[in-house]
């Protein structure tokens, strides 16, 4: 069974995660794309949606500590697909 978000769905941030604990447990995230234009679809069992970026940033810097988004993002981590539109 695939989960997702599709193109409708105003929640365009995305985590897609698995049962490890904390961090270890962070598959994939970041921005779907334009509303109407894109849309996730993952054999993952997990997903959780986001209106914004701040909220996915709030998010995983709670689980994973502070400024672990900013510093994906930067890092250009293989978990995070964007474009960031903050960093």
């Amino acid at each position: 069974m695939s989960h997702g978000i599709h193109k409708d769905d105003v929640n365009r941030w995305f985590l897609v995660y698995d049962n490890d604990p904390g961090e270890l447990g962070f598959v994939l995230f970041g921005y779907v794309g334009a509303i109407d234009v894109n849309e996730l679809v993952t054999g993952q069992p997990n997903i959780l949606a986001f209106l914004t970026e701040d909220e996915l940033e709030i998010y995983l810097d709670n689980i994973a500590g502070a400024d672990y988004y900013k510093n994906a993002v930067e890092s250009q981590s293989e978990k995070f697909q964007g474009p960031s539109q903050k960093y």
